[in-house]
């Protein structure tokens, strides 16, 4: 089985993903010529620590579901003699034995082994990469603002076997979440209102499809249908204001269309679109709250499973149905909080500064 990402594409949701436990290499021989017996991180939830902008103190940690503790608060430092993760840990993606953590601010993505979280390359002079999807072993997408001009951004096609960049795709304004569904990238263009539709065989545009405004987060259902969230437009004059609704967007692939259910309200911007395990309930944070809809109902919902305020990050657990949500008062630890399929709290935890999601593993 594939492990499952909050944060990234389906296969590496698989997310994140995206998004189920994986048997990895027993040893790492290209760090430590006499390893021994590895420590395999499994049935295990990676959070994604941002650290404070221009700091470098962004990290990973690690939550272990067997415990229901955090056994190691900053794992990449602590795995790689010290060293620090970067500047901004915008994201984190799993593709077979391998994560891949997208580092904002640090303009790379660093690719660690999970049998030992240790660095084991960087993919570097990026142009403020966002998030990162793959398609197969061999290929890998990051998503790139490369400017807030209001210009284009872009998607660098990374060869997976290299970690080198081989290709840019010219997409649409600021550029946030993809995913992969069947042969299609779906990429997400945050500083307008359309998605980008790329063929991973060609790495060729094949069209751009209308959404909301401000479209943020992507996910595929079990039925192969494309789910795009939009937090609605801003504007700052000089205070952020939102004047148009958020949205939730169904794309049948194949199909250049979008069928879009705008949110009740443009008091609040909705976030984080997750699935669950099966891929047949969307989850989302709005108002304050998480709410959840069948990918069959007609009608968006109009009360929230949980009220628990606004979460910056939001994951659920692709074996169980447990909800993570993360606070990040970027001034101390974060937090993050469980909960019950039902919205039932179970336990709160702290992590790193500024968790913003979860790699489920």
């Amino acid at each position: 089985m594939k492990p499952f990402s909050a944060f990234a594409s389906l296969p590496a949701r698989l997310l994140l993903g995206s998004a189920a436990t994986l048997s990895l290499l027993a040893c790492d021989p290209e760090n430590d010529p006499n390893p021994g017996p590895a420590p395999i991180i499994t049935n295990s939830v990676f959070v994604v620590n941002e650290g404070n902008f221009t700091r470098s103190n962004a990290d990973i940690s690690l939550f272990s579901k067997a415990s229901s503790s955090v056994t190691n608060l900053a794992l990449f430092a602590s795995s790689n003699k010290g060293a620090p993760l970067g500047d901004v840990a915008q994201s984190m993606a799993v593709r077979d034995s391998l994560g891949y953590i997208v580092v904002n601010n640090s303009n790379k993505v660093e690719v660690v082994s999970l049998a030992k979280f240790k660095s084991k390359a960087t993919i570097s002079n990026l142009k403020m990469p966002r998030y990162f999807a793959s398609a197969s072993s061999d290929k890998g997408y990051v998503t790139e603002t490369v400017t807030y001009s209001g210009a284009n951004g872009q998607v660098s096609v990374i060869d997976l076997k290299t970690n080198k960049v081989t290709k840019t795709i010219e997409v649409g304004s600021q550029p946030e979440q993809l995913a992969v569904v069947g042969s299609r990238l779906y990429v997400t263009n945050n500083g307008g209102n359309t998605v980008t539709v790329i063929n991973t065989s060609t790495d060729q545009v094949e069209g751009t499809i209308p959404v909301g405004d401000g479209p943020n987060s992507v996910v595929g259902d079990r039925n192969g249908r494309v789910w795009v969230l939009s937090s609605g437009k801003v504007v700052y004059n000089p205070n952020p204001t939102l004047v148009t609704k958020g949205s939730l967007s169904m794309i049948i692939p194949g199909q250049l269309t979008a069928t879009t259910r705008e949110t009740a309200s443009n008091q609040s911007s909705p976030g984080n679109l997750t699935i669950n395990g099966s891929r047949d309930q969307l989850y989302y944070t709005y108002l304050g709250g998480v709410y959840t809809v069948s990918i069959t109902e007609a009608t968006l919902p109009t009360t929230p499973l949980i009220r628990q305020g606004t979460f910056r990050g939001l994951g659920v657990d692709p074996q169980d149905g447990t909800i993570y949500g993360s606070r990040a008062p970027f001034t101390a630890a974060g937090k993050v909080i469980r909960y019950r399929p039902t919205g039932a709290p179970i336990d709160s935890f702290a992590v790193g500064i500024g968790p913003n999601g979860f790699v489920f593993y």
